[in-house]
């Protein structure tokens, strides 16, 4: 996986992610998790952030396939005076 930039709210997701596995283990205070709970943690997140990623580059990729469709030109019958 190619590595991007966190955006602010990506990092506070993550950070929050830390936070409740540390209440999870019982950990209170300032301690520190684990190396390997770290890892597990934040790719657990990162996934599910490169999923999000992913589903909003394939609709942003329909909604522009769909606008290319809806520019097309489209006859409309000349309207009569009287």
């Amino acid at each position: 996986m190619a590595s991007k930039k966190l955006a602010p709210s990506e990092e506070k997701r993550l950070a929050d992610a830390f936070v409740a596995q540390a209440l999870a283990m019982g950990l209170k205070g300032n301690k520190k998790l684990p190396k390997d709970i770290k890892a597990q943690v934040r790719d657990r997140v990162i996934a599910s952030i490169q999923a999000e990623r992913q589903a909003a580059e394939a609709q942003q990729a329909r909604r522009q396939e769909h606008e290319a469709a809806e520019n097309t030109f489209a006859w409309k019958p000349v309207i009569r005076r009287r």
